[in-house]
């Protein structure tokens, strides 16, 4: 997913250090509105735009910049740093700035951030050290989440099995072939055989055959590593409560994930 983000930080930062933090967990291009940016944006599957708020809206030039983007059918999300407490309607100009230019909006975030404007001066500013660590890691929770949201295999589960290899189940997207059931999907069709999900999972999950392929899916634990290490993003794990819930109570009455877990059979 090839994702670009959009900013204005004209105030002490507090906005550059969200769009860092998101660009980071998105692998994303991070470009200020204050370059004078002129970039296509066809080729891009998710933009960000961002500011600080100013008189209960988004910074003025960027909604003007993004009033001047051809946006339709793209995926958009926005973000913050505000001074007052709540979200409120602090984002709806900009979402109807979006709206109009035919953009989907995905995904919103804001936090506080440090301002000693108007009536903060008397008391040296307010929401001090704001964003502060915690802002910023949540931040980077929600761009992780958006990146999860809208991963090209988030869906299909729903599509039709068409055939078994190895007794795992196959579905087509396309024309590239999907291997999993319930919890585990990977793409076969882009899998380049790298052996990276196989090393990295903890559970040994998956095996070389022909192909990488998702053998035991029953003990995945959704941590995400096989994922978060695949260089193709060939591997898309269907996270759930219910699926928690599995685990812990496997975990509760049986070592099976325990002898999983300290397995050392990798290869197979």
């Amino acid at each position: 997913m090839k994702s670009i983000i959009f900013y204005r930080s004209s105030y002490r930062g507090n906005t550059l250090k969200i769009a860092q933090s998101i660009a980071e967990a998105l692998f994303a291009e991070l470009v200020s509105i204050d370059s004078n940016p002129a970039i296509d944006l066809s080729e891009y599957d998710l933009i960000g735009f961002g500011s600080a708020i100013n008189f209960a809206a988004h910074d003025i030039q960027l909604q003007r910049f993004v009033s001047e983007q051809h946006l339709e059918g793209k995926n958009i999300f926005i973000f913050s740093t505000r001074c007052r407490p709540l979200l409120g309607a602090y984002h709806k100009q900009l979402k109807t700035i979006i709206e109009k230019k035919g953009g989907m909006t995905v995904g919103e975030f804001s936090c506080r951030g440090y301002d000693r404007t108007g009536p903060w001066v008397f008391m040296n500013g307010y929401n001090k050290a704001r964003p502060n660590e915690r802002d910023i890691f949540k931040a980077k929770l929600f761009a992780e989440k958006l990146r999860w949201k809208l991963h090209p295999l988030a869906t299909v589960h729903k599509f039709p099995v068409t055939e078994h290899h190895f007794s795992i189940p196959i579905r087509l997207k396309g024309a590239e072939s999907i291997a999993g059931n319930k919890v585990v999907f990977l793409n076969t069709s882009t899998c380049v055989r790298c052996g990276k999900c196989v090393k990295v999972c903890p559970m040994h999950i998956f095996a070389l055959k022909d192909k990488a392929l998702p053998i035991d899916e029953g003990n995945c634990i959704q941590c995400r590593l096989c994922a978060d290490n695949c260089p193709t993003s060939s591997i898309f794990i269907k996270e759930s409560f219910l699926n928690g819930l599995r685990i812990a109570f496997r975990e509760s009455f049986s070592d099976k994930l325990q002898k999983s877990y300290n397995s050392d059979d990798k290869g197979r």
